[in-house]
């Protein structure tokens, strides 16, 4: 097959919206020099077999492709060559010795072209720090994508059989995004990135939390005796319902039910107070690394501090991505829900599901704010509904366009990032 251009309609998560190379399809039922293998337990039992006759070979990416199923202690690997065919695998620790003997056991059946690790960013983290650090093309296999033809046809599951799969997605997508949300020849995990994620995540656990005491609170208050819900401002609003008990009589005397349950609420109403102190000062945290980024997001109408954080969390390098395929990526791009258009283009586009629903709400946040205070967010929205769309459908329109803000103000920041940098380097 010549050279053409491939459009993937199926993955929501692919870097870009469009790829080009040279394919190459392997048509023939069985390579002459392939020899599958099949572990059991530590050992391998040849297992003569017909290899896949869709995966895509690229003369770019010549050589074969190691697919990793991490553990906790353990990773199963295995190598497949440019056909797809299964030339071994293998089981070993999670170690420095462990990962030495991997990368010696994977080198003897040629050269290798990538590394597939199924959750790069969490059990398979050690694995891939140590691979990018030894110069090697990481890509990070989101752990959705290898289960689903297979279990379809009732392949069954072990750490070998994954393994295998995800050798041979990785080896048919050449695109997968590298480990770390990393892109052009950076490789291994960013400090800074890794700061932000870590104050990041611990803000969401701060959410979580408090949501529940909130919860929580606000059920033991709808039990409280009328006479003292009369007391209470008539607002939804808890902590200052909460305030407003504190203040209470205390010399009063109640059942032993009710008086557990003010007990109760007035220790909920320290855990809310206490997680309010910490989520400022974790915001303080994330201000202050977001300036040190460079990153000029927070300038954007519609974006404060903690968006502006979960943004470049999320997103990584933006690099990765073209600008549809950002779009792609957070969900904001429509899909074309429309028939007998002929040669022209869709005439009827439907909301997308997918995506990364963090950046969408993010999106959803900011065009209502926007509408609110832009003009040209206003204007954008008022020509999509002057088209016949509907309030909903217009506003995704202007998430759409908003999308493509957000993407060229990052690459714009990355930018002037990359040309300071040799100049604070020579200073």
């Amino acid at each position: 097959m010549s050279a053409s251009v491939l459009a993937f309609e199926d993955r929501p998560d692919l870097i870009g919206a469009f790829a080009s190379w040279g394919v190459h399809r392997d048509v023939v039922g069985r390579s002459a020099n392939t020899i599958p293998l099949e572990v059991r337990s530590m050992g391998t039992v040849k297992k003569r077999g017909p290899g896949p006759s869709h995966l895509l070979m690229t003369p770019d990416h010549a050589g074969n492709v190691v697919g990793i199923d991490p553990h906790k202690r353990t990773v199963t690997a295995s190598v497949a060559d440019a056909r797809g065919g299964i030339l071994g695998s293998a089981h070993f620790r999670v170690s420095g010795e462990g990962h030495r003997e991997l990368e010696v056991w994977a080198r003897q059946f040629g050269q290798i072209a990538r590394w597939g690790i199924e959750g790069a960013a969490s059990w398979g983290r050690h694995t891939a720090m140590f691979l990018s650090g030894r110069g090697h093309d990481v890509r990070d296999v989101c752990a959705n994508r290898t289960p689903r033809s297979d279990r379809a046809r009732q392949r069954g599951k072990s750490d070998a059989l994954d393994s295998q799969r995800i050798a041979r997605e990785t080896l048919a997508h050449p695109l997968l995004p590298k480990a770390f949300k990393r892109a052009g020849a950076d490789s291994g995990p960013d400090e800074q990135h890794q700061l932000l994620a870590l104050w990041n995540n611990r803000r969401r656990s701060i959410l979580t939390g408090r949501q529940h005491l909130v919860g929580e609170a606000e059920y033991l208050l709808c039990e409280l005796p009328l006479e003292l819900r009369e007391q209470l401002p008539d607002i939804k609003a808890i902590r200052p319902r909460l305030a407003a008990l504190a203040r209470r009589n205390r010399r009063r005397r109640y059942d032993a039910p009710t008086k557990l349950r003010l007990q109760l609420l007035d220790g909920y109403r320290a855990q809310i107070n206490a997680l309010d102190r910490e989520e400022r000062q974790v915001v303080a945290q994330l201000k202050a690394i977001v300036d040190q980024s460079g990153s000029t997001l927070s300038e954007l109408c519609g974006l404060n501090t903690r968006s502006v954080a979960e943004l470049l969390v999320e997103v990584g390098d933006p690099r990765r991505f073209t600008e549809g395929g950002f779009a792609r990526f957070n969900g904001s791009a429509p899909l074309p829900a429309s028939t007998a258009e002929g040669p022209g283009e869709p005439i009827r586009h439907r909301y997308n599901p997918g995506g990364n629903r963090r950046i969408n709400a993010i999106l959803y946040r900011m065009a209502i704010t926007q509408l609110r205070c832009e003009p040209r967010a206003q204007r954008i929205f008022a020509n999509a509904r002057a088209g016949g769309h509907s309030k909903r459908e217009a506003r995704r329109i202007l998430k759409r366009h908003l999308s493509d803000v957000i993407y060229r103000r990052m690459i714009r920041d990355l930018q002037t990032q990359l040309t300071d940098q040799p100049a604070l380097l020579a200073a």
